[in-house]
C-alpha cells in the first residue's frame, strides 16, 4: 500500500469512529420546544436585562459582563418556555400579563444566576 492510501483510510477510520462515537447536542435537554420569539426581541430582552441586572452589584459582585448576558439568555429561554410571544409583547400590557411576565422573570433569575456561579467553578 502507498503512503496515500493508508493516510486516506486513517481518515475515514478516524472519522467513523468520530460518528460512531459523540453523542448528539440536545439545544433542549428536556425535550420541550420553546415558543418563537423573534430574534430582535429577545436581543432586546437581554440587552435591557444586562443593564438592569448590573445596576445591581449585591447580585453580580462575581460575574463578568458576558456571564451576566447568560443569566439574561437563561431567564429568556425559561420565558420561551412558559408564554408564547402574543402573550409577551401583549400591546395593552393587561395589568395579569404583566404581573405573570415579571413572577417569571423574578423566579428564574435566581435560578440562573445560581447556574452561571456553579457553571464558573
Amino acid at each position: 500500500m502507498d503512503e496515500k492510501s493508508k493516510a486516506m483510510k486513517k481518515l475515514i477510520l478516524c472519522i467513523s469512529f468520530l460518528i460512531l462515537t459523540t453523542k448528539p447536542i440536545l439545544s433542549h435537554p428536556d425535550g420541550a420546544t420553546p415558543f418563537w420569539f423573534p430574534s430582535s426581541y429577545i436581543y432586546g430582552f437581554i440587552e435591557g436585562c444586562w443593564q438592569s441586572v448590573e445596576n445591581f452589584p449585591q447580585l453580580t459582585k462575581d460575574l463578568w459582563p458576558e456571564e451576566i448576558r447568560r443569566v439574561c439568555g437563561c431567564v429568556m429561554d425559561s420565558l420561551r418556555h412558559s408564554i408564547t410571544f402574543q402573550e409577551a409583547d401583549n400591546s395593552e400590557k393587561e395589568a395579569a400579563m404583566l404581573h405573570k411576565f415579571q413572577m417569571l422573570v423574578d423566579t428564574t433569575l435566581p435560578v440562573c444566576l445560581s447556574e452561571v456561579d456553579k457553571s464558573k467553578n
